[in-house]
């Protein structure tokens, strides 16, 4: 069976030549002074730092179960139920 594909002939792509990109006219930039208060004021909440945080937690299957199981029945994220277990603890002492 024979192919009719052809191999590329990359020394034909020589004739094109690179465009620079238009220049913008002045009146589009903003000084700098001016875009950063601009961006105080009109800045999105989705990209403003959590106070949230993440850790890991390195126990036995059992043990990390136990601690879901507590939390589902008592209805508490698994931060919260943390929360309520320090305090508890900090109490006790």
């Amino acid at each position: 069976m024979e192919s009719s594909r052809k191999p590329l002939d990359f020394g034909g792509l020589e004739d094109f030549d690179v465009t620079p990109p238009p220049a913008r006219p002045a009146a589009f930039s903003a000084p700098k002074p001016v875009k950063k208060a601009i961006d105080k004021v009109a800045s999105f909440p989705s990209r403003e730092a959590s106070e949230d945080s993440q850790m890991n937690i390195k126990a036995s299957a059992d043990i990390l179960e136990r601690f879901r199981q507590m939390a589902k029945k008592e209805r508490y994220k698994h931060g919260e139920f943390l929360q309520v277990l320090m305090d508890a603890y900090g109490k006790k002492r």
